[in-house]
């Protein structure tokens, strides 16, 4: 069950990911699917960014 929804930006977070090696692409999933699914997530997965309404970073 999904608590909130990753939304990517454009195209600027596929470009991002068809470059990196598959280990990575798959760590990158992982980290996905714990934020669109855990209730409180790690500050080392997500942190908000200051100043702005409902915007994070990884």
């Amino acid at each position: 069950m999904n608590v909130r929804e990753v939304i990517a930006y454009e195209n600027y977070f596929e470009d991002f990911l068809l470059k990196q090696p598959k280990k990575v692409q798959d760590k990158i999933f992982k980290i996905i699917e714990a934020i669109e699914t855990l209730e409180r997530v790690p500050s080392n997965y997500l942190k908000h960014i200051v100043g702005t309404s409902g915007l994070y970073e990884a």
